[in-house]
């Protein structure tokens, strides 16, 4: 096994543990054993957990631009941005949904100033972005009021799924009353 791969096998593995279990609750001797790599190499490539936990946090941008629709396609801006919480519907169906990733870590380690907290915060304000881009080419007059509404309403479908089992019925018809409220097209 070459260093990247191993590199990609714990950054898999650690992302999928932290995501389902939280980073206190998994502990180095289970990463490194789940990954099939030793201690000493885990710690080699990454120097600590908290590094680690930085760079799954990088890596899973994915995450975070995964259900937002090309901004390129034919569907116009709202049609995208409805799509945005059918793509969370379908994903919080899914049975190993352990809710958002960034607000996880953000909550369990509660410290604004942490590293890991502001990476966190950085990629889950990729939906903000995209929502003001969206909203600034439909010529809405407030993006960035539409983008905090939509993001806040996002995170909390994602929570009460969560605690639920269960993605609530209103969200896309409360997504269609603020975008109808913004004069979205």
């Amino acid at each position: 096994m070459t260093q990247d791969s191993r590199r990609e096998r714990i950054l898999e593995r650690a992302t999928e543990l932290f995501h389902r279990e939280g980073f206190h609750a998994v502990g180095v001797d289970r990463l490194a054993a789940e990954a099939g790599v030793s201690k000493k190499t885990l710690y080699q490539l990454f120097q600590s957990k908290e590094r680690l936990l930085l760079e799954t946090l990088r890596a899973g941008r994915e995450m975070a631009v995964a259900d937002l629709p090309d901004e390129h396609d034919d569907r116009s801006e709202r049609e995208r941005l409805v799509g945005v919480f059918e793509a969370q519907r379908l994903y919080a169906a899914q049975p190993d949904f352990a809710g958002c990733f960034f607000v996880n870590v953000a909550t369990e380690l509660r410290d604004p100033e942490n590293d890991a907290v502001q990476m966190a915060c950085l990629m889950k304000s990729e939906l903000g972005e995209y929502v003001i881009r969206q909203a600034t080419s439909a010529g809405v007059a407030e993006p960035a009021v539409l983008a905090e509404q939509l993001s806040i309403l996002h995170t909390g479908a994602a929570d009460y799924a969560l605690l639920t089992g269960e993605y609530p019925e209103s969200v896309i018809a409360a997504v269609q009353v603020l975008l109808d409220a913004h004069g979205m097209p």
